[in-house]
């Protein structure tokens, strides 16, 4: 187990004891995976009689299954009512003491329940306090995966929370198809908050796979709307082709926001993931107050080992006027799950929800929760954990590619500190003659970072670049402006400029070309370009960025949702800066680090400079690069500001720092989808011949990685 801390703490000096011990599942269970299927009803409307068990039983419940996931949806109570979802033919006390929903008189609610069942038991049982209409839905099977295993059999990997549709505006009888562009390789399913407001009237959502009927869709439901309230639900829902799902709205309009808390990925597409295990008895946790505009910590005790997320439930109360509460992993809410809302409260009615929230921290047993509007008081659950860190059992039709045996060598500290080198001086590129500045051109919006083919170099890896094959192309003639540029225009087009000044993307689908960017002198931490903002992309194509004011707070670029093609980015502190995901770099050269013996942004000690430094996200490619002159890292993994999954760093020429490739879980657990393969690092390490360093609980896909003699690049145990 691990180390216990203090139960519950507020930023602002809030601090509440916590009683309760959590008993590890038993690993019994570590053959089980999940099943995905197509929602369906399973219960129609029915009325439930208060006090009387109401049983139904599944049909075709496969081979090995252990437990279904269902979709309870109540409504139609006169009272504050609790409903009990229970196995078998009748409910027991122990179930009826535990209820899994709880609605407000007049209100209906809706909550993801995991129930024990078998194909030879599969009766299920509801318990309710007061009458209700209640309908159920059938998301998914937890199966025995040693017995008919399925390719979709998959396991469970959890993502900073984040949001991947806001505002999204829906109305009258019709379906949302929405994209999930940051779901890992091999995605069958997503665990993801609706939240719908300024509703016209009363209705429902549903959501389902894309290319699911729209009539089998519209048959099941997860977020009951109300007329000018705020509402939310959480769902596992099967991911359709192309990772998309669909949202079906009966009638009314409304604006919904869509949050992703994680994936479940298909057991032969990853070496590790998770298994969802309820706990017996949910464990009731003290209440806090979390204030507007501050945060209030929650540390769970005797948390068990190898768990990444847990099952919470939030109940919101007391709120003057209402306000999303976001639950984020560790001790701090990263930019992108601060925006996301677990619930939310209002004066009108208790607010309840669960999802699942990863973990984080030191000891992977911290949750950070934030108010935006009013201080809310809040009374935690736990209802399980998801149990990570154990390898997954492969399909019956695919295979998972082996992680290669590292080859012994001396062990280098996981972080290397960097040697202080001389302050580099930056050398200019002569500025063209300026000509008449000519205004970005709006143009079609593309659909976010999108690869394009093109320049010197149209296939990741077939050449090495370098001067001669990145960068403005020769013969083009720039026109100088000066001063930053911020574009707020989907679509626009910036296109031959030769920027003296910084560059922030507040829009979709932009595209910069053919350009120079060279910032200026700053006394504050930038980054010659930044696409940070929600729903905000770009591409850069065929240019130049470097800092013409050499300094200690610029970056070269920052953010997420970006793809950078055939660029020659040199002279910063971080070339990269990656605070979400969506991201593809390619065929660029990435070189000749800015960096200081002492740097004010690393409290007077050395500058710690990486080519790439990956903070949160997934959905990363990095592809045909050469990387090189970084003193910390050529690529540093860190997670500190959320989970990172699904990096794929393929056909790169690379070299520099400690540990060329470093690797640090930062207390929230084993990476998930990293894939390290045909790589030609160099041995200009400050440890010796350190081209890949990584944790041993991160288990990394790679192949054909060689120094550039051709003897192999093995993944060193940090």
């Amino acid at each position: 187990m691990r180390r216990s801390a203090p139960a519950l703490a507020a930023v602002a000096a809030l601090a509440v004891g916590l009683v309760v011990t959590v008993v590890a599942p038993a690993s019994s269970v570590a053959t089980t995976a999940y099943r995905p299927v197509d929602p369906q009803r399973v219960l129609a409307g029915t009325d439930v009689t208060a006090s009387k068990d109401l049983t139904f039983d599944l049909s075709s419940v496969p081979a090995g299954t252990t437990a279904a996931t269902l979709q309870l949806t109540a409504s139609r109570s006169t009272r504050t009512t609790s409903v009990s979802v229970c196995k078998g033919a009748s409910a027991s006390a122990a179930c009826i003491a535990h209820p899994q929903l709880v609605v407000p008189g007049g209100e209906p609610g809706s909550v993801t329940v995991t129930v024990p069942v078998t194909p030879s038991s599969r009766t299920v049982t509801l318990h309710t306090t007061s009458p209700v209409r209640a309908y159920v839905d059938l998301h998914g099977w937890t199966v025995d995966s040693t017995v008919g295993a399925a390719p979709n059999d998959s396991l469970y990997v959890p993502v900073d929370p984040s949001r991947v549709a806001n505002d999204l505006a829906v109305s009258g009888r019709s379906s949302q198809v929405l994209t999930l562009a940051g779901a890992p390789a091999g995605a069958t399913a997503v665990a993801l908050r609706v939240t719908s407001r300024a509703s016209t009237e009363s209705s429902y959502v549903a959501v389902c796979p894309a290319g699911q009927t729209t009539t089998a869709c519209a048959s099941t439901s997860v977020l009951n709307t109300q007329a000018a309230r705020a509402r939310q639900a959480s769902v596992v829902v099967k991911l359709g082709a192309g990772n998309q799902v669909q949202l079906f709205n009966q009638q009314g309009s409304h604006r919904l926001s869509v949050d992703v808390d994680g994936y479940y990925v298909a057991s032969a597409a990853q070496q590790r993931g998770g298994r969802l295990q309820p706990l017996g008895t949910p464990q009731d946790l003290p209440a806090g107050v979390v204030k507007s505009g501050s945060t209030l910590r929650l540390t769970l005790p005797n948390v068990p080992d190898n768990a990444t997320a847990v099952l919470l439930g939030l109940r919101g109360t007391g709120a003057w006027q209402p306000t999303a509460v976001a639950a984020c992993p560790g001790t701090t809410a990263s930019a992108a799950c601060s925006k996301t809302s677990f619930l939310v409260a209002s004066p009108d009615a208790p607010a309840r929800n669960q999802a699942l929230v990863p973990l984080g921290g030191a000891n992977m047993d911290t949750i950070t929760l934030s108010s935006a509007q009013a201080s809310v008081r809040i009374t935690p659950a736990v209802v399980g954990y998801v149990i990570g860190s154990v390898a997954a059992t492969p399909g019956p039709t695919a295979t998972a590619t082996p992680t290669p045996t590292p080859t012994p060598t001396p062990t280098p500290t996981p972080t290397p500190t960097p040697t202080p080198t001389p302050t580099p001086t930056a050398t200019s590129t002569p500025t063209p003659t300026p000509t008449p500045t000519p205004t970005p051109t709006a143009a079609p919006a593309p659909a976010p970072a999108p690869p394009v083919t093109g320049g010197a170099v149209t296939v990741p890896g077939a050449v090495k670049p370098s001067g001669s094959n990145t960068g403005v192309p020769a013969g083009v003639a720039l026109t100088r402006h000066d001063g930053d540029l911020t574009i707020s225009t989907a679509g626009a087009v910036v296109d031959s400029l030769d920027i003296y000044g910084f560059v922030k993307i507040n829009a979709p689908g932009v595209v910069i070309k053919n350009t120079r960017i060279r910032g200026t002198a700053t006394t504050i931490q930038r980054a010659l370009v930044t696409s940070n903002s929600a729903g905000a992309s770009v591409t850069i194509q065929d240019s130049e960025l470097y800092a013409s004011s050499p300094s200690p707070y610029i970056d070269g670029v920052r953010g997420f949702n970006i793809t950078v093609q055939r660029s020659n980015i040199h002279h910063v502190i971080d070339t990269f800066h990656l605070t979400g995901g969506n991201v593809r770099i390619e065929s660029s050269w990435l070189h000749d680090n800015v960096h200081y013996a002492s740097d004010p942004l690393q409290g007077g000690g050395a500058s710690h400079d990486d080519s790439i430094q990956i903070q949160a996200g997934s959905n990363i490619r990095i592809l045909g690069n050469t990387i090189e002159g970084a003193t910390n890292s050529g690529i540093q993994f860190t997670q500190d500001s959320g989970i990172v999954s699904d990096v794929q760093v393929v056909k790169n020429w690379a070299d520099g720092g400690g540990c060329t490739i470093n690797l640090a879980e930062k207390g929230r657990g084993p990476f998930a989808g990293i894939v390290i393969t045909d790589n030609v690092f160099g041995r200009d390490t400050k440890h010796y011949n350190c081209a890949i360093i990584s944790p041993t609980t991160t288990k990394i896909t790679a192949a054909r990685n060689v120094f550039t003699d051709g003897t192999v690049a093995a993944v060193q145990k940090g």
